[in-house]
């Protein structure tokens, strides 16, 4: 769900993009747009999954590592664009992104907890 609402965010903000530069009769930069959106939500997003299936499924520490570190970094971004998301209409999606990333790393930190009492 999380890698999801990042490729959502990514898609929104090319169409916006492409909206932006219709308007303002210029090319649309879809490639830096896409680049940017990689690098600023796909990436980040797709680490959550991968760290939290390494940390919950196949017990390595460093997916719990990769897990704090993405969702860390995708709480913190969307803060910081805040005013940028709530403008473009993207704060839902992006919001939804971050609200996953949190349960995702709650959740695998309790089952590991949980593994770890059980056995």
């Amino acid at each position: 769900m999380t890698a999801a609402a990042g490729i959502g965010v990514t898609l929104q903000t090319i169409y916006v993009a492409q909206l932006a530069g219709e308007l303002l009769r210029e090319r649309s930069p879809r490639p830096a747009t896409f680049f940017f959106c990689f690098v600023l939500y796909i990436l980040p997003t797709f680490l959550v999954a991968i760290g939290a299936y390494a940390h919950a499924a196949k017990r390595q520490l460093w997916g719990r590592v990769v897990l704090i570190a993405a969702t860390l970094f995708l709480t913190v971004w969307f803060f910081l664009s805040l005013v940028v998301l709530v403008w473009s209409g993207r704060v839902l999606l992006s919001f939804l992104g971050i609200l996953f990333a949190i349960l995702t790393s709650i959740f695998s930190l309790l089952v590991r907890r949980n593994d770890a009492t059980g056995s």
